[in-house]
């Protein structure tokens, strides 16, 4: 079974994970948001069940701990202060790592989490109601304990009561036994809670609804329910139920006081009970209220039940398919011209359309929006903010944009490169900036947008800025160019050597203080996923990395070209334009070949010469194919232009791995293959 539901429970956890940390960023920043208290509770008693239920009693451990916590916070028994932060942060980074452990395949406890749970112990002891901590120890013991004394009520239960009695609704209690001979009394629990949910808003059960899955009572459970239906109503429709004994229903008093005898049990009972109940539990309190609230969220799991997980190699097979599906409509079409059969070229122009749209279709699928990656990275600018005693803000923006998941997968550590960069080395300390007139707190910005085909990622900051003569001067002593070279290049050329292999250095240098390093890095692999990373910046004022990526890497648009009998192609999205030109039009400037195009001196690259293919013959007249890489262009001189096609991009694997002048194979509609230029690595 384990093994069956090991994905699902992989990929929920670190969605509640995640939910996790940005409650957490978001308590940060208001100790007295109880809404958010309840969403984090929320999603670590989630947590709490999942891992219960496959066996990893740590994870349930741990996440019991932080949920007894929680609820002395939400019943303002407990102030929030920073040291319990701190330490729920020190949580969640344990529960992913027992998460990842628990994926790889090694035991859970390889992380030892006995301190973190002696420390949530000391914090919940601490409190002043004594017996709330003891008592969570045996939870499940004193909630079925709790069953056979009926219902507590807790301050949140009284408030949800107290504001459906304002909606013309009613809190009732129901306690419902089965019948001794009852077998499957999980399955008879469950229906009574559905139909419960059907007649209202469930608030909470005990025993809380995982120990009711897992038969975890005797024959009777009380459950309490906001709802305007009578209560013979609501006994009549559980009775409608086989193997139901009896139902007994009563009205709940919000302010009647507890009796004193089972105070204690059923508090200890209530953390894990409150959200577990049902799906509409999970509503917040004001809105569990009010019985509109119940339809609507009926609606909302009818809608997620539209959803469905897709392992990546599914859609990269599909992915493959559709690929070979456009080569062969490419033959087809090469079929249909050769041989002039009208009737196929017309049933192929019906094909071109259907094919375009399921290639468009099985891309969006593989599209995944940029929050993927941008949601982890607030909390690491929290964390390297505390360590560097800096004040820094971070903006998002765009994160909505999607990306192709193969990029998705990649980008996340150039970025987290950039980012670090930016808080380390970019913002200043807040004194440094006051003296400067600027604001105490820095600004780093994330930003994502669509250009065109492409996707552009910013990582902005209004920092100290890179001093251009700083990297002249530190190029030079590195002898990476000479005293002339570094003079000829204007400051933004001069900026953009901080990407250059070897640029990096493990000395700090106060002006820019190391601002260079592994930016090489954060290039080869930005231009590995054929995009351009660029800077812009001003002393001072900040700078802002921008990073331009391809929506997708699978099948694009290319001119193919002939060098004598061999066919390549060179994407479109490189291409400015093709001219002819005749050979006395190519001049010499310092020892390189160029021309010159509206008024622009532009390089120019021999294909002949690059891949070392003997010289045949001269010409009159020469193709050039103008490209760009960024800001920077060159000419490839090609012998022929064969026109405009659509391509499958295929991976050359490890075998052709150091050939850095291909950034793919694609397999033509006669069977030939052609290799795809890469455009950037040609113009280094």
């Amino acid at each position: 079974m384990e093994n069956q539901y090991m994905e699902m429970f992989l990929d929920e956890s670190h969605e509640h994970l995640q939910s996790l940390n940005e409650g957490l960023l978001k308590l940060e920043e208001n100790k007295d948001d109880v809404s958010v208290v309840n969403d984090i509770f929320r999603n670590a008693h989630t947590l709490k069940g999942m891992s219960a239920t496959m066996g990893y009693n740590k994870i349930a451990e741990l996440t019991h701990e932080m949920e007894d916590v929680l609820d002395l916070i939400r019943k303002e028994q407990l102030k929030l202060d920073e040291n319990i932060i701190d330490i729920l942060f020190k949580c969640l980074d344990s529960l992913e790592q027992m998460v990842d452990n628990v994926g790889n395949g090694d035991p859970e406890d390889l992380v030892d989490v006995s301190d973190l749970v002696k420390k949530l112990s000391a914090i919940s002891k601490g409190e002043p109601v004594p017996d709330a901590a003891p008592a969570a120890a045996g939870a499940a013991p004193a909630a079925d304990g709790a069953a056979a004394n009926g219902i507590e009520l807790e301050d949140v239960d009284r408030d949800v009561i107290r504001q459906a009695k304002k909606s013309g609704l009613q809190g009732i209690h129901v306690k419902v036994t089965l019948t001794e001979a009852c077998v499957l009394k999980s399955a008879r629990s469950y229906m009574v809670m559905n139909t419960l949910d059907e007649l209202g808003d469930v608030i909470k059960s005990v025993p809380p609804a995982e120990d009711l899955e897992q038969e975890k009572f005797e024959n009777s459970f009380d459950v309490l329910v906001v709802t305007d239906a009578e209560p013979k109503a609501i006994k009549d429709a559980i009775l409608s139920i086989s193997e139901i004994e009896k139902v007994e229903c009563e009205e709940v008093d919000p302010d009647a006081q507890p009796a004193p005898a089972v105070a204690a049990a059923p508090a200890a009972a209530a953390p894990a009970a409150k959200p577990a109940a049902s799906p509409a539990a999970a509503a917040k309190p004001a809105a569990a209220a009010k019985k509109p609230a119940a339809k609507p969220a009926q609606k909302k799991t009818h809608h997620q039940s539209q959803s469905v997980r897709v392992d990546i190699e599914k859609l990269d097979t599909l992915m493959n398919l559709m690929g070979e599906l456009v080569i062969n409509k490419v033959r087809l079409e090469q079929i249909g011209q050769t041989h002039r059969l009208a009737e196929l070229t017309e049933t192929l122009e019906q094909m071109d359309r259907v094919t375009t749209d399921l290639q468009n279709i099985v891309m969006k699928v593989r599209m995944v929006p940029v929050s993927a990656v941008f949601n982890r990275f607030p909390r690491m600018v929290r964390d390297v903010s505390k360590e560097l005693n800096k004040e820094i803000n971070l903006t998002i923006e765009g994160e909505e944009t999607e990306l192709d998941r193969t990029v998705i997968d990649e980008i996340g550590d150039p970025l987290m490169h950039l980012l670090r960069n930016s808080l380390d080395h970019g913002v200043e300390h807040p004194d440094d900036r006051e003296k400067k007139g600027k604001p105490r707190t820095g600004e780093v910005g994330l930003i994502a947008r669509h250009e065109g085909n492409n996707v552009v990622i910013m990582v902005t900051d209004d920092g100290a800025g890179i001093n251009a003569d700083v990297i002249r001067r530190k190029a030079v002593e590195k002898g990476m160019i000479t005293e002339d070279e570094a003079n000829k290049l204007d400051d933004a050329d001069a900026v953009r050597l901080i990407f250059l292999p070897g640029f990096s250095t493990a000395e700090q240098i106060t002006d820019i203080s190391g601002r260079g390093v592994g930016m090489d890095v954060v290039r080869s692999k930005i231009e590995s996923l054929s995009g351009h990373v660029d800077v812009e910046t001003q002393v001072d004022k900040g700078s802002i990395f921008k990073i331009k990526l391809p929506l997708t890497l699978a099948i694009i648009q290319a001119m193919l070209v002939k060098i004598q009998e061999e066919m390549y192609a060179i994407p479109l999205g490189s291409i400015d334009s093709t001219i002819n030109i005749q050979p006395t039009d190519i001049k010499t400037v310092q020892n390189k070949e160029v021309i010159v195009l509206r008024g622009e001196i532009i390089p120019i690259i021999r294909m002949e010469e690059t891949f070392q293919v003997p010289h045949v013959k001269d010409s009159d007249e020469l193709f050039v194919v103008v490209v760009h890489a960024g800001e920077a262009k060159a000419g490839i001189v090609v012998d022929n232009l064969i026109g405009q096609q659509e391509i499958v991009i295929k991976t050359l694997g490890n075998l052709f791995a150091g050939l850095k002048m291909f950034s793919g194979a694609t397999v033509l509609g006669d069977g030939r293959v052609a290799l795809i230029l890469d455009v950037a690595t040609m113009m280094q």
